[in-house]
This record gives C-alpha cells, sequence and structure tokens, in this order.
C-alpha cells in the first residue's frame, strides 16, 4: 500500500486526537496539504488545533482563512448542539416521541464530542407523525424546503443559512427484500427504546446501543457504494466500537449482524480503524477470513474520494456499475452485465406499466437512451473521462464486493 505523506499524517493526527496515540512530528510537514485534506474528509475540527502553529509559522498567506474555517466549524458546531436541545423541546412540548439519528447520536461516543465536525439535525420520528411534525416545525418559524413525494424518507426544514433540519419517517440505506425487512423489524422499536442524554446544558434523545450501530452500518454501506465516504464515517464506527469488549460486542451484535449480512462489513471497518487510526484491537474483527490488503484498499478508497465525493465527482458516475438498484448489495457482476441490471431495474421503476408487462423492456432502454441523450446535450451530464470513470468503478467493485454486503449465507449455515 502507498499512502503519501499527507495521507500518513492526516491518518497519524487522528490516532493522536481520537485514542491517545503518539503526538506526531509536523514541524517540517506541509501541514497545508493535510488542512485541504481535512477538510475534504470533514475532520477539520479534530485536525486544525495539532497543525495550528505549524500553519501559521510556514503557510501564513494561507492561515487566516483555516483560521476562519475552525471558527466556524466551532460555531455551527455549538449551534447544532443547541439546536439538539431546541428539538427536544419542540418535540416534547407537542407529544411527538423522536429519536437522534447520527450527528450527535455519534459525537456522544468520542472522547469529547467537540472532536467531531457536525452538519444537519438528522431526526427520526414515527410514519404516524410525520406531517405533525412536519407542521409543528413550520409553526415553529422553518421554512420546509421543498413537499415531500410519497416514499420519500425525508424532508428538509430550515431556520436560517445555518441551520438546517432533516426530518425523517424511516432510515436511508435499508435494502429491499426479506433482509430489508428484518432491518425494519429491528428497527421498528428505536423511538421507543432511545434515551435521553444530556451534553453540556443540551438534552436529547438518541438511539439505543444496537441501533445506533446498525444505523451507522447502514449510513456507511449506503454512502460508501454510491458516492463515497469520508474519514468522518470511519472514525465513528471507531470510537462506537472502541467502548466495547469483545465479549459484549458480540453478544449484542454478531449473531443480528450475521443474520443481516453485516458482520464482515463491521469487521473491515474495525480492522481498518485498527490498523489506520490506531483504535484498540478486537478479537472478533482479528477473527475475520480477510486478507490484510482489503484495509489497505478500504482506506486508500475512503482518502480518494472524500465526504460524499468531495474529491472525485465522476462518483457519482460510477454507482450504476457498481450496486445493485434496490438491494444495495454490491456482487461481481463485470460493468456490462451490472449496467444492464441496473438499466433494467431504472425502467421497471420509472415505468410501472412496461414493469407490469415485461415484453416491453426494450421500449424502455429506448426511452432512458433518449432522456440519457439529452441530458448529455444540454450539458447536465458529463461525458468526458468515461475510460478512467469505469477504470475506478471496476477498482470499487472488487473492493465492496467482498464486504458481502446484505448477503446472509454464513448465518444460514450456522
Amino acid at each position: 500500500m502507498i499512502l503519501n505523506e499527507t495521507q500518513k499524517l492526516l491518518l497519524d493526527i487522528l490516532k493522536y486526537r481520537l485514542f491517545a496515540g503518539d503526538k506526531p512530528e509536523i514541524e517540517n510537514c506541509s501541514v497545508k496539504a493535510v488542512a485541504d485534506e481535512a477538510m475534504a474528509q470533514t475532520v477539520f475540527t479534530a485536525v486544525f488545533p495539532v497543525i495550528e502553529k505549524t500553519l501559521q509559522k510556514n503557510y501564513p498567506e494561507d492561515y487566516g482563512s483555516f483560521s476562519e474555517f475552525y471558527l466556524s466549524n466551532m460555531i455551527l458546531n455549538s449551534g447544532n448542539l443547541h439546536d439538539h436541545g431546541e428539538l427536544h423541546r419542540i418535540m416534547s412540548e407537542n407529544n411527538i416521541p423522536y429519536t437522534i439519528i447520527k450527528g450527535f447520536s455519534s459525537a456522544y461516543y468520542y472522547p469529547d464530542h467537540a472532536l467531531r465536525d457536525m452538519g444537519d439535525v438528522d431526526f427520526l420520528v414515527k410514519n404516524e407523525d410525520f406531517k405533525k411534525a412536519g407542521d409543528v416545525l413550520i409553526s415553529e418559524g422553518f421554512k420546509r424546503e421543498h413537499e415531500s413525494k410519497d416514499g420519500d424518507i425525508h424532508e428538509a426544514y430550515t431556520r436560517n443559512t445555518f441551520s438546517i433540519w432533516e426530518l425523517h419517517r424511516c432510515l436511508n440505506g435499508i435494502p429491499e427484500g426479506e433482509i430489508g425487512e428484518s432491518i425494519r423489524s429491528r428497527l421498528s422499536k428505536i423511538i421507543d427504546q432511545s434515551k435521553l442524554i444530556k451534553l453540556e446544558n443540551s438534552e436529547f434523545r438518541i438511539p439505543d446501543e444496537f441501533s445506533h450501530g446498525l444505523i451507522m452500518l447502514l449510513h456507511t454501506a449506503s454512502h460508501l457504494t454510491s458516492e463515497g465516504v469520508g474519514l468522518r464515517h470511519l472514525c465513528d464506527w471507531a470510537v462506537f466500537v472502541s467502548r466495547y469488549s469483545d465479549s459484549d460486542f458480540n453478544s449484542m451484535f454478531k449473531s443480528e449482524l450475521e443474520k443481516l449480512g453485516l458482520y464482515k462489513f463491521a469487521q473491515v471497518l474495525t480492522l481498518t480503524a485498527e490498523r489506520h487510526l490506531g483504535a484498540p484491537k478486537k478479537g472478533w474483527a482479528q477473527a475475520a477470513q480477510f486478507d490484510e490488503s482489503i484495509t489497505d484498499e478500504l482506506i486508500l478508497d475512503i482518502l480518494s474520494g472524500g465526504n460524499f465525493g468531495k474529491k472525485d465527482t465522476n462518483r457519482y458516475r460510477e454507482i450504476k456499475y457498481i450496486q445493485n438498484r434496490g438491494e444495495r448489495t454490491v456482487d461481481n457482476k463485470n460493468l456490462f452485465t451490472q449496467l444492464v441490471s441496473t438499466l433494467n431495474k431504472k425502467v421497471y421503476s420509472q415505468h410501472k406499466f412496461i414493469d407490469r408487462h415485461r415484453f416491453l423492456l426494450p421500449a424502455g432502454w429506448v426511452a432512458e437512451g433518449a432522456k440519457y441523450t439529452g441530458l448529455l446535450i444540454t450539458g447536465k451530464r458529463k461525458n468526458k473521462g468515461t475510460a478512467d470513470m469505469l477504470k475506478e468503478a471496476s477498482k470499487r467493485k472488487e473492493i465492496y464486493s467482498s464486504f458481502e454486503l446484505f448477503n446472509n449465507n454464513d448465518a444460514a449455515q450456522n
């Protein structure tokens, strides 16, 4: 594996900040490149204090903009924490059960919650409370960004430029089929089983440990196999699993995750965090039947894409060559077969008449081809760099297929 000096230093800083590793030597390093990479990976808040003095000394012309970004992050994180407390007040006063998902649910497990860069306020309500919760937010001065359609899993609400709340009625990343139904069943009581926590002066509800772990795996798998994830996702998982002994983790997670086809994915994430973030070694992950190189390939994949594909916009084009639409699985189909499979499922999804009369599938291909051509003509889709995109898609598909996402054959054999 070849990590460049910037990547090595960034990972060493995170080891130091999250798991009390050795403080890295940064005096003679290009800390400006590290700062840029930390921004792309959404871990800037944890990294900047370590490189600040060297950045100011060696790059005075750039220090001001990085310092301002750090300050704005701190303000946003503080405002985000206040928003979580405000959410709890609003939902409690209106008798709407809820739980936070992601965000401070993940920050709660950090050695210091201020180390985690925050984003939107994401929260989940029961489907029957979805409209009521939206109406309550409107009455509190929020603006709905757009009307939701049937099947939309969330709506976004804004009250000012820096406050975006995403109201969810269900969770993202759940596959179709039996495993998807099993996941929904296991998460059906997530709101009822949520726990009230207090951070600084804010109170709010977060999921129970099993539900939070499952949500992180779903969220990470969903984004990893599409536009990509940043180091923040790996850090979230690393600090979470480090809290549990082998026996506690296995008693809580092993059987359930095997049934859902996510145990191998949990193992490879943990091994990657151990090797590259200095997370404590876990026997349950060490027992995985993976070649060590898979952790190298995964960390390079994360670093090359950035958080939600910030560093590689081609990743949005690669999705149809990687992931099975709906099932959210990644198998060993070649790229052409995968593309045809994805196209067929898209036709059936968007043309219900053809779905009912599948002999008309070629007509759907023509319709989708015409739509794609129109997007190329109008410039809304790129057609450059296709060879490089296909090469990258093939490499990513090979990595992800080894995780056997949502494949529970091992559990079925046990």
